[in-house]
Formats: structure tokens, sequence, C-alpha cells
């Protein structure tokens, strides 16, 4: 071959490897430009789940830090806004944003309203409304209520209460948004079963009021307990007020009793009968009384008759005057028709007519005829006479109508 030929044949080769030269170079190329763009591709696949308010949406992003994730979608953030974000796990991740919330917040200065975030709690809240809180005052919801779960908050302002509880009385402090209740639970005092208190527990306690405690037990106990007997009393109209006589001596009885027995404070304050098993019955006493103011002459003694102080409780009228006494023979009638008797007395009809009954009694208390039937007459009025007792037959009772003499009397008349 000659040389021209070889030469012609080396260019020839030359030519096809370099040709094979550039369209690897190309490849190589081809390859880096999809293998970037195939990296790219990895390094946005992350998934984010992004709430925000009402909106919910899903986004596809390289960054896994909650600040880029929002800005990379132009998602913007207030002062008082937060956001909740776990990381991205998995290629996946779920992010929260919790925007500023306005808190209305009330005290005795008035209402102001204040723009929070949701994490911020009711004390941060009020600080930011300018108000002061001092030492006794309460926050109401209080601590760890957050400015995320209310739209209002009130300031109640302290004053002082207090309680007397087991021999002390201490000094505490409330509000008026405060029970009986929640003073007691704060102040670490705790009700027992039958404690008692001044006030109802659901009541407000005002400025200074003073609470009590009353510490209440019970017990049960058993005791023999005596019966103490009673006294019937019988009024005798027959007898003067001076006489009493007992007839019959009581007796006490005993009774087995169960008492619940109520202690206040330590100090017995009261007992109830559960139960009571008599074991001997009481005798009641009986006494007879005299009911007139001295011993009657006249016997009778009618039913429904009742003496108050020696007087009759019942008449219509009373008349005053003078008065005489009288005997007459054994059988003897009256003017009236009625049998003459001790009982019976002499009238003028005029005034005091026949039938008419009578309780008479001197003006000076010292005699009692007593009760009497309007039933005779005489020359009483002619004589200056209201009224003329009969003392029973002459035969027996003439001295007693002398001794009598005149005597000044009150006529009650009963019917």
């Amino acid at each position: 071959m000659s040389l021209k030929e070889k030469f012609c044949n080396f260019n020839k080769k030359f030519r096809i490897l370099e040709n094979h030269t550039v369209l690897s170079v190309l490849l190589t190329l081809a390859a880096v430009g999809a293998s970037c763009l195939l990296t790219g591709a990895i390094f946005s696949r992350n998934e984010v789940v992004i709430h925000d308010g009402e909106e919910t949406f899903r986004v596809f992003t390289m960054y896994d830090e909650a600040s880029e994730i929002l800005s990379d979608h132009g998602i913007e953030l207030g002062e008082y806004d937060r956001v909740d974000f776990s990381g991205i796990k998995n290629g996946e991740g779920e992010l929260t944003v919790k925007r500023g919330v306005t808190v209305t917040v009330i005290s005795k200065n008035g209402t102001v309203s204040v723009q929070c975030a949701v994490d911020e709690t009711a004390a941060q809240a009020v600080k930011r409304a300018g108000i002061e809180i001092k030492e006794n005052d309460v926050i109401c919801p209080s601590h760890p209520a957050l400015c995320g779960d209310t739209e209002e908050i009130t300031v109640y302002e302290g004053y002082p209460v207090y309680i007397a509880v087991d021999g002390h009385r201490k000094k505490y402090y409330t509000t008026e948004a405060s029970t009986a209740a929640d003073l007691l639970k704060s102040a670490g005092i705790d009700l027992g079963e039958n404690d008692e208190l001044s006030c109802e527990a659901e009541d407000t306690v005002p400025e200074n009021a003073v609470v009590k405690v009353t510490r209440v037990r019970y017990e049960v106990e058993r005791s023999e307990d005596v019966i103490p007997f009673e006294t019937v009393t019988n009024t005798d109209n027959l007898k003067p007020m001076s006489y009493r006589e007992t007839v019959r001596e009581g007796e006490n009885g005993l009774v087995e009793n169960v008492k619940r027995v109520r202690y206040e404070n330590g100090r017995r304050a009261g007992e109830e009968i559960i139960s009571s098993v008599t074991i001997k019955a009481p005798v009641d006493e009986i006494v007879n009384e005299g009911a007139a103011l001295a011993a009657p002459y006249s016997q009778k003694d009618p039913e429904g008759l009742v003496l108050e102080n020696g007087i009759p409780v019942n008449y219509s009228k009373v008349l005053t005057g003078r008065s005489a006494a009288y005997t007459a023979r054994q059988g003897s009638g009256t003017a009236s028709g009625r049998k003459l008797e001790i009982g019976t007395v002499a009238v003028d009809p005029a005034i005091i007519p026949y039938g008419s009954e009578l309780y008479i009694v001197s003006t000076d208390g010292s005699y009692v005829y007593g009760y009497a039937i309007a039933a005779d007459t005489g020359f009483l009025t002619e004589n200056n006479f209201l009224v003329d007792l009969y003392m029973g037959n002459m035969e027996e009772n003439y001295m007693t109508s002398v001794r009598y003499g005149v005597k000044q009397v009150n006529v009650y008349i009963l019917n």
C-alpha cells in the first residue's frame, strides 16, 4: 500500500473516532441534565397540608421549616399569629396557622378590646389592656385559660371578708364572682357532712361580712328518764279559794329513751328522741281547790257556773244594794209558788223578775250567799232593800238571820 493510501485510511478512522466522541459527550450532557431535573423533582416532593382559618389546601415544597414553607407559598404571619407544625415525616406534614384573636377585657374601669395570640394567657391579655392587677383581684376565666378559648375576660376587684371557724376568726379576700363555697375552698376549710354555714353556700359574701362555720355532729345516747306526773285540779264552787286538798298523790313514771344528741362546736346543743319505751307509767296527782271568795251559805252548785277570782264569769248585769236575811216556819211557801228553801231569795219582781238565777256576794267579799233563785217578795223597795236572803226554817236558823244583820251586796244576774 502506498503512503498516500495509508494516510487516507488513517484520516478516515480518525473522523469516525471524532464523531463517536462528540456523540458520547452529547449523551453524557443529556444524562447529567436528566439527573438534575430528576433531583429537582425529588427535592420538591414534600407534601404539606396547610390549615389557615377556614381554609385548608395541599402544597408541594422542597422546604421543611414552617417559615420557609409559608413564605414559599406567599402566606404571611401577623404579630399575634401562631403556627403549629410538627415537621416533615416520610415526605408529609401538616401545618396549622392560628390567627390572633380579639378579646374583650371588662373591669370596674370599663371595657377594652385587645389583640392576642391564641396561646397567650388571660393575665397577659389583661396586662395588654393596661389594667393593673392588685394582689387580691381575680381574673375570670382564671389561669391557665388561654385567649384562644375565650372572647371575654373579667377582672374582679378583691375585698376583705372574714371566716369564723373552730374558735378562730380570720381575714380573707374574695370577689363578687365568688360564692361562700368558693371562699371556703380557697381558704382550705373543709365542711363535714353535718357542718352548717351562716349563709347559703351559693351566696356571694358581701364586703366585711362574717361567714360562720358551725361544726355539727350527732351522737346516739340511751338513758332512763323521769316522766313527771301531772296535776289534775278540780274546782269546787262550794269551797273558799283558801281551800286546797290533795285527793291523790302523784307519782313520777320512768321511760327508757334513745336520743339523737346534737353537738355544735363541741357543745351539746339539743336532742331528739328517736324511740322510747315506758318502764313505769306516771300517776296523776288529783287536787281539789275552792273557787269562792268565802264558803257560800247556799250549797247549790248548778252545772255551768264558773267562778274566777270568786266572781261568776258569765252574767248579764250586776246590781248593788242593801240586803237582809229572813227565816220562815217549816212548810212555808214563796210568792212565786216555788218551794222555799235555802238558795231562794226575796226580791222586788219589778226589779229582779221571779225565776232569775243569781249569785250574791257582799261588796267587801267577806260573805258569800252564793247561787240563788228569785222566788219570794216582801216590802223590799219600800224599806230600801235590794234582796232578802232566806236562811232556813225559823225553828233552827232564826239567830243566823239575826246575826246576818244588813249587808251591802252585789247581785250578779246570771240569766
